[in-house]
């Protein structure tokens, strides 16, 4: 877990028993609001999962996804998650959610580490099934003008695990704990490469008039 004292921000990636065998490489990349963890997966290849929990006011967002883009991770596929604090469509929010928005200086940043890396959210992706009809990931409960909700809880996958495809959720919110929704992703497996199928046919056939008839009424009856 990385943890802030000035912040009082906190990031966590959590994983089973069978899982922690396949770590290969884990690290804070903002103290308190970033960190990273990269599995070696069965097939081969490497997967780095990012957590982070983004900063509510976009100046201070710009730098993180600065820093989190200048990391140097070798990972052939990467998945992006946590708290963004922000939404890039106008549909990702409705009501008093101005704060939310990004500014130029971080929609530059942003934009550079989602093409530096392939990065695309897989909630807006036909590849990823949505589980549930939640629209938003946050809701302030407020009723009126100052309602606000949001989609600003996300999953960006490369591109290369948007072939994969798989499922994503958000579960409802318990308000007791959290005004967010979690927010769950399934990337199915390396999905096999269709078997060739090989034509042989056989030459000699050709040359017999017994086989020739019987190919010739074989194929006719096609």
């Amino acid at each position: 877990m990385g943890t802030s004292q000035r912040t009082s921000a906190e990031t966590a990636i959590l994983v089973d028993r069978m899982t922690a065998p396949l770590i290969k490489g884990d690290g804070i990349l903002v103290e308190g609001r970033a960190q990273y963890v990269t599995l070696h997966l069965p097939d081969c290849s490497e997967l780095s999962i990012i957590n982070t929990y983004a900063p509510r006011k976009s100046r201070d967002r710009a730098p993180l996804w600065k820093k989190i883009n200048e990391t140097n991770l070798s990972a052939e596929h990467v998945i992006l998650g946590g708290d963004f604090n922000h939404f890039e469509e106008e549909e990702g929010a409705r009501g008093q959610a101005g704060e939310r928005r990004m500014h130029r200086r971080e929609a530059a940043t942003w934009h550079h580490l989602t093409l530096q890396h392939g990065l695309i959210d897989a909630w807006t992706l036909d590849s990823f099934k949505k589980m549930s009809k939640k629209e938003y990931t946050f809701d302030n409960g407020r009723k009126g003008q100052g309602s606000a909700v949001s989609r600003i809880d996300k999953f960006l996958v490369s591109q290369e695990l948007d072939s994969r495809g798989g499922r994503i959720e958000a579960a409802p919110s318990i308000k007791k704990i959290s005004d967010h929704s979690p927010l769950m992703i399934t990337v199915w497996g390396r999905t096999p490469a269709p078997s060739k199928t090989t034509t042989f046919f056989d030459i000699t056939l050709l040359k017999d008039d017994v086989n020739r008839g019987a190919l010739l009424e074989a194929w006719e009856g096609t």
